[in-house]
């Protein structure tokens, strides 16, 4: 069974993968250099790819009845992970935990428009396997910068 065509949506997945290397490194910029409070990578990986299936509701289920609903709740799982991942045992100020709080919600704009910005160049001209190449070439820029220390 698959999901009703008429609801999808305008996400395509050239912009999803444009969007997710840049987010990851957001998010390293965010906890490392924002917030001061490296998380393990696995952490970073976690949260991009919950991130990332973001795309499912957006592509698949952009158009469908329930789409509030699902976004809604799915945006709520995303904040409490952040939450569990780098806040609920951070030994930090109040005011520090409510700023991280805030970033998830500043992370995930940064994200949709990371994405729009693939859609946009599209829009002006720029083949889709430019920006495919540049997708790519981000993630192996990025594989390389967060290698382990000893492996540089």
């Amino acid at each position: 069974m698959q999901p009703d065509p008429d609801w999808q949506g305008p996400i395509a997945f050239h912009e999803l993968l444009f969007g997710t290397w840049l987010s990851y490194i957001t998010l390293v910029v965010i906890w490392e250099k924002l917030l001061g409070a490296p998380l393990n990578e696995w952490k970073y990986a976690l949260l991009t790819c919950l991130g990332a299936s973001f795309f499912i509701i957006n592509h698949y289920l952009f158009h469908a009845p329930f789409y509030l609903w699902i976004i809604n709740s799915y945006s709520l799982i995303f904040v409490v992970t952040w939450y569990f991942l780098g806040l609920r045992d951070a030994n930090q100020a109040f005011r520090w935990k409510c700023t991280a709080l805030f970033l998830a919600v500043v992370h995930s704009v940064l994200y949709v428009g990371y994405e729009l910005l693939a859609r946009l160049a599209i829009e002006r001209g720029v083949h889709e396997v430019w920006i495919m190449a540049a997708t790519f070439a981000g993630f192996g820029g990025l594989i390389l910068w967060r290698r382990p220390t000893n492996e540089r």
